[in-house]
């Protein structure tokens, strides 16, 4: 190459813009008042001084809705006033617009606070939950885990490690228990999930 050439090349080297570059997408924090509105939706009473992220949570939308997947009691707090926690893992509504997260929820020892917390752990407060209704799909049924994308479906041979009720999430595993999924029961052999 002849050097005549080479300011040419450094001047058009330079002057490729800035926009080729991947444009990441657009973030959202969630707060701990957006978990106690989502919390309070669902039947358990709390306010966003009472919720405690344990990460910093992020989203694809500023507001999405916020869906409960599980409560588990975790006792009563180092406080003076012992109050009662519960760890709750809660997830976006949608596929997607964020990944499950964990959440600390503190209410003072009350009758009324103590059932609130205690009722969810057995999915009283979820909606989605009925307390009448049956185990569709119990521990170790062999099913199917559909997974629907705009580009792919994907359907996975899979084994319940859960019992689950219709519109409950449960973990799965393939049959070779390499890979673990959580999926919606659908019915008592067919689940839906996401990637």
């Amino acid at each position: 190459m002849k050097t005549r050439w080479i300011p040419f090349l450094l001047i058009a080297a330079t002057g490729v813009p800035v926009s080729l570059q991947a444009q990441s997408p657009e973030r959202f924090a969630l707060t701990a008042p957006q978990v106690a509105r989502a919390l309070s939706g669902n039947g358990i009473q709390t306010t966003g001084e009472q919720v405690s992220l344990l990460t910093r949570v992020v989203a694809t939308e500023p507001s999405p809705k916020l869906d409960i997947l599980s409560v588990e009691m975790l006792g009563k707090g180092p406080l003076p006033e012992h109050s009662v926690r519960a760890r709750v893992k809660l997830a976006c509504d949608l596929p997607g617009k964020c990944l499950p997260f964990y959440a600390i929820v503190r209410t003072p020892q009350t009758v009324a606070g103590s059932t609130i917390l205690a009722s969810s752990v057995h999915g009283f407060g979820n909606p989605r939950v009925n307390a009448n209704s049956e185990v569709t799909m119990k521990v170790g049924t062999y099913a199917t885990l559909l997974m629907d994308d705009q580009r792919a479906h994907i359907q996975v041979a899979v084994i319940s490690l859960e019992n689950g009720m219709v519109g409950h999430r449960i973990r799965v595993a393939t049959p070779d228990h390499k890979q673990t999924y959580v999926g919606e029961v659908v019915n008592a052999r067919l689940l839906r999930g996401s990637f």
